[in-house]
């Protein structure tokens, strides 16, 4: 069965290859000719359908939209990832997929403020920044990049080749600095907070206040790495974060201090919807309930797939981990956790 939301595009799968055991790159085109517009580092959100009932899945993409590179994304099989094996178990070229677009937060600033760029990435969690580092390479001639990548073996490290290759290429601005847990040498097998302040002082350039910071992986590493980064006294504003798997914690629900039904307004594709939101349906689930399909992915605050702005009144969101305080600060909220108070909202989608 065919997803029934409006405003899907069709996908087909022009390649497939193997970068690692269990990780694979899916090239693919939209069926209708027209692009689709992203940024280094976003992810394609895919629609299937189970049981009659659409499920939404967001794989990070791995090509650079500035290098007429095949769109392309990069997944891992997990043993309980329902379509993460369905793709690399049975996926073949001439397949077709569907997607809402791409989305997401974790991209290059318009304008980079730093000297200097720290990569931290462990396992598939290479797959954005991979994208990140492609593109600040091919067109940020002033700005240097370190990756800082950890996998257990050699044998596991995702674009291995690739990584080497774009080192060769531009030697006096990207340093490789790979760990592997399964390595002799205790002292740099793990990324731990002993080793990322040696490793900071071997490779910065410039002032910690001159450097960003991005980071993707498993929840308890990109904490670890956050943790010990503000030890050094880098600022949060300095910092970029990736989940690359949204489903493996527990939300903690949090009631708004408004529980009142209010009206929201949705400037979405050139047209105004409006709507009454009413606790507990967040913005997302009142557009649902009112015929709207707007952008979504995770639905609990970790993407960014549903971000939006705020023009008028206020939003008070539940969970968040993809908004800095400067995109809070400029009205930026999330449709999914985010519900009206005090009054009725204007929202540009």
């Amino acid at each position: 069965m065919l997803p029934v939301s409006p405003g899907l595009q069709t996908l087909v799968i022009t390649s497939i290859r193997e970068e690692a055991s269990g990780v694979k790159t899916f090239s693919i085109t939209p069926e209708d000719g027209r692009g689709i517009p992203y940024a280094a580092g976003q992810f394609i959100t895919l629609v299937f359908t189970h049981h009659g009932k659409e499920e939404r899945r967001s794989f990070s993409l791995s090509s650079s939209p500035v290098l007429n590179e095949p769109l392309a994304f990069t997944i891992k099989r997990i043993d309980n990832g329902a379509y993460s094996r369905l793709l690399i178990d049975k996926a073949q070229v001439g397949d077709k997929l569907y997607t809402a677009g791409a989305a997401g937060l974790f991209t290059l600033p318009a304008e980079i403020p730093a000297k200097q760029i720290f990569f931290f990435s462990a396992g598939i969690g290479i797959t954005p920044v991979f994208s990140i580092i492609k593109t600040l390479l091919h067109t940020q001639p002033g700005t240097h990049a370190v990756l800082i990548y950890s996998n257990r073996s050699r044998e596991e490290v995702v674009f291995y080749n690739k990584l080497q290759a774009l080192a060769e290429k531009f030697s006096d601005r990207l340093k490789l600095v790979f760990l592997y847990s399964t390595s002799f040498d205790l002292s740099r097998a793990r990324l731990s907070k002993a080793l990322l302040p040696v490793l900071l002082k071997e490779n910065a350039l410039a002032p910690k206040t001159d450097l960003l910071f991005y980071i993707c992986g498993p929840f308890s590493y990109m904490r670890m790495v956050i943790i010990s980064l503000e030890e050094q006294g880098i600022h949060e504003d300095q910092i970029r974060k990736e989940n690359f798997n949204t489903n493996d914690r527990n939300i903690i629900k949090v009631e708004p201090p408004d529980k009142a039904t209010h009206t929201a307004t949705i400037k979405y594709l050139g047209r105004e919807y409006s709507f009454p939101v009413a606790y507990p349906d967040t913005i997302l689930q009142a557009a649902k309930k009112n015929g709207l399909s707007l952008p979504f992915s995770c639905e609990v605050g970790r993407c960014g797939s549903c971000a939006a702005r705020c023009t008028s009144g206020k939003v008070w969101l539940s969970y968040n981990e993809v908004l800095m305080d400067t995109d809070l600060q400029h009205g930026s909220i999330l449709t999914c956790v985010g519900h009206p108070v005090n009054g009725d909202v204007t929202i540009d989608v």
